[in-house]
């Protein structure tokens, strides 16, 4: 071979490895520079490792060869072991003349691959005395080894695309860095929007599993509602088979997620197998099989209620784990990154629960007071309860929001509140009332109003006190206590006007026998768009057409306690 066509090829060689170079994505780069590497050693198959420096192991990044070799894609072994180790090692090129006999050769690995290795050409790539990785080249020509220059051209080529690698591999490190980035700051941002635990949890475990490269992920919450058998609850699973898990329990202090949650430890698990702490009850319940895991701890952060509320206390409230790492173990890097999803979930969990006992609280302390208030009116018991529950069916059969049918809730138990400052003998008089008697009951409206809109009520309540003052109000302005009409009475003071009207007509009273529901709605009807919104008329009769639970009249309830107590707002 002349030297002047050794040069052409030398620069032929160049040209080719300067377009790979231009292709930023890593796996393209990869896969054209072993390409070449084949084609200009006249080989048969090869294989391109990089160097993992974190766990000192090789990692199969390409594979050439037959089908069977693809099995390697993702592998990893030790740096000092094989062929390749030794090259690494030694940071200098190994031909290989035999391979079989070679006793560098890991017979373990080549078994993988279904063709016969004969000749073998182990090239490092090394940059300023660091290691990148490792090109093999198998079943050469003989003549591709005939001389020095042949597999200098190699070596060339090797150098040529080691800093290029180099490079593409940090830059796919800081693409990855800034998705994980855009995912945090992406969950934060949720955060400030919704407070919907299920929604959050999932978003955040699905970018969890995107960005750690893995089959599964989940969280899990202790469950201590039983103080005898505490259990660790799973909300949230991702991935295949996520369906199956989600609500399914663990004994608090089984399986490595239930070692975490009791140490507060980090657990990383390549082979869990051999891990006498995994819980296999979950993996034979979904079908799922579990390889590797990497389970952290929940800790929820301390938060501050303010001086005079005092404080929720950081504490561990569970874990979280990804299932499967794809293409080798969990790395430090996703420990750091599945910690923060963690601690974001945390936080869901946290606010969420405290969020969920102060609306049950507050919710509590309602019925509550309603239910005294009530109490003290004999002739009409249970009202306020009622007068919610048609309110809620209605807001249902709107379409309204769940954030509105919530504040329906609220607003149609409290509607009657002010009656708290009326004197029992007009509550409880069976007849009817003189003028004064009459003015003192209608001002139940502005007083419960003026009760509800105290400072540290008013803010919380905005939605809900136009229920209070305008539930008696007519959209023809024949109401009172304003008389106003049309447009300004708001719309959930409209739907508790009729709610309120259509519990008065079914209810029995001493001065009247309870109508019907029937007759009630078409009595509704009759007056729609003169005093009641047509739309919540309309919604009602829909709601108690087709059997909706929470239309049932004083009389239908009084009927069926026998049988069991009917649903609630």
């Amino acid at each position: 071979m002349s030297r002047e066509l050794n040069a052409q090829r030398i620069l032929s060689v160049v040209q080719r490895a300067t377009q790979i170079a231009a292709r930023s994505e890593l796996a393209t780069l990869l896969e054209q520079t072993l390409d070449l590497f084949v084609e200009e050693a006249g080989a048969e198959a090869g294989t391109l490792y990089l160097y993992d420096s974190e766990h000192d192991e090789l990692v199969f990044h390409v594979v050439k060869g037959d089908p069977e070799s693809q099995r390697l894609l993702g592998m990893r072994i030790s740096a000092g072991r094989g062929v390749a180790g030794a090259a690494l090692r030694a940071r200098e090129p190994l031909f290989v003349p035999d391979v079989a006999r070679d006793p560098r050769w890991d017979r373990s690995t080549g078994e993988l691959a279904g063709m016969e290795l004969r000749t073998m050409y182990c090239l490092p790539l090394i940059l300023e005395d660091r290691p990148v990785g490792v090109v093999q080249v198998f079943n050469l020509p003989s003549t591709a080894v005939d001389g020095a220059d042949e597999l200098a051209l190699l070596r060339i080529l090797g150098n040529v695309m080691v800093s290029v690698i180099d490079k593409a591999r940090l830059l796919d490190e800081a693409r990855r860095r800034e998705l994980r980035q855009r995912a945090l700051a992406d969950i934060a941002a949720r955060l400030t929007t919704t407070l919907d635990r299920q929604q959050l949890l999932t978003l955040i475990m699905d970018y969890a599993r995107e960005l750690l490269d893995c089959e599964a992920t989940s969280v899990w919450e202790i469950d201590d509602e039983d103080e005898t058998m505490p259990v660790l609850r799973s909300h949230v699973a991702t991935g295949e088979r996520g369906e199956q898990v989600a609500g399914v329990t663990v004994p608090l202090g089984q399986g490595i997620i239930g070692h975490v949650v009791a140490t507060g430890g980090i657990i990383r698990v390549d082979d869990v197998t051999r891990d006498v702490r995994h819980y296999q009850g979950v993996d034979q319940m979904s079908g799922f099989v579990t390889r590797s895991i990497l389970c952290v701890p929940l800790h929820a952060p301390k938060i501050e209620l303010g001086a005079e509320r005092g404080r929720v206390e950081a504490r561990i409230i569970g874990g979280a784990q990804a299932l499967n790492k794809i293409g080798g173990p969990f790395t430090d890097d996703d420990v750091d990154l599945f910690e923060s999803f963690a601690n974001l979930a945390a936080t869901v969990l946290q606010l969420s629960r405290l969020y969920a006992d102060t609306q049950d609280l507050m919710l509590g302390m309602i019925k509550a007071l309603v239910e005294a208030i009530d109490a003290r009116d004999r002739n009409n018991q249970h009202h306020s309860r009622r007068v919610s529950d048609f309110s809620v069916a209605i807001a249902e059969e709107l379409g309204l929001s769940d954030e509105q049918v919530y504040h329906v809730r609220i607003g149609s138990l409290l509607h009657d509140i002010g009656k708290i400052g009326v004197p029992d003998a007009i509550l409880d008089k069976p007849g009817r009332l003189t003028d004064e008697e009459l003015i003192e009951m209608r001002s139940h409206t502005t007083r419960g109003y003026d009760i509800m809109s105290q400072a540290e009520l008013k803010r919380l309540l905005r939605v809900e006190l136009p229920a209070l003052v305008q539930h008696h109000e007519r959209l023809d302005g024949n109401g009172y206590p304003y008389r106003i009409s049309g447009d300004e009475m708001v719309w959930i003071s409209r739907i508790v006007a009729v709610a309120d009207v259509f519990d008065a007509l079914t209810s029995a009273r001493p001065y009247k026998a309870p109508w019907s529901a029937e007759t009630a709605i078409s009595y509704l009807s009759e007056r729609k768009g003169t005093e009641f919104d047509p739309a919540c008329v309309d919604a009602l009769a829909r709601a108690r057409a087709r059997g909706h639970p929470y239309v049932k009249t004083q009389g239908e309830r009084a009927g069926a306690r026998g049988a069991g107590a009917l649903p609630s707002a």
